[in-house]
Order: C-alpha cells, then sequence, then structure tokens
C-alpha cells in the first residue's frame, strides 16, 4: 500500500476514518511523502499494535527524513521493518 497524503496532524482525520483498511497492510510505501510529525508517528505505531496483535510486523519503505529523528526520540524504530525502497523490485 502506498500513503500519498503526508502523515501528520492535519491529514490524521483522513487516515483515521481509513484506519479500517489501512491497519490490514503489512507493507506500507511512504517514499511519496516528505514529512512524518509526531502524530503521524503514532499513527504508524497504532498501525504495527494492531498487526503485532496478530504477529505480524509492519514495514515501512522509504519513510521520509523526518521519520528517524522521532522514531529515535520516541524509541519506537524496533516496532518497524524498515526497507530502502531502492531494493524494491516492486509493492
Amino acid at each position: 500500500m502506498k500513503l500519498e497524503r503526508e502523515l501528520t496532524r492535519d491529514m490524521l482525520p483522513a487516515y483515521w476514518a481509513e484506519r479500517n483498511i489501512l491497519f490490514g497492510a503489512e507493507r506500507v510505501d511512504l517514499s511519496g511523502l516528505k514529512q512524518v510529525d509526531s502524530v503521524g508517528l503514532a499513527f504508524l505505531v497504532q498501525w504495527s499494535q494492531a498487526l503485532a496483535a496478530g504477529n505480524k510486523q509492519l514495514t515501512l519503505i522509504s519513510p521520509p527524513t523526518s521519520f528517524f529523528p522521532l522514531a529515535d526520540l520516541y524509541g519506537v524504530s524496533s516496532l518497524f521493518e524498515l526497507v530502502d525502497n531502492t531494493a524494491e523490485c516492486s509493492i
């Protein structure tokens, strides 16, 4: 699944409305995003926890650079498998 809208506080209502569909996906392509803020990170954590309940892990493909300092700050990097889009053939 590829996300097209930024993962920010302003976009969260739209993502939250789609969470029942989104939270079923184990792989999400973030390569088109430029911004993830703390609210967007919290949404990804919720997504990860929903998958973890079924013993699955959320794979993030090419998160934007804004993701990494936030994930490190909040200590949640280990919740995700991180993949570089250049290593992906297809999604």
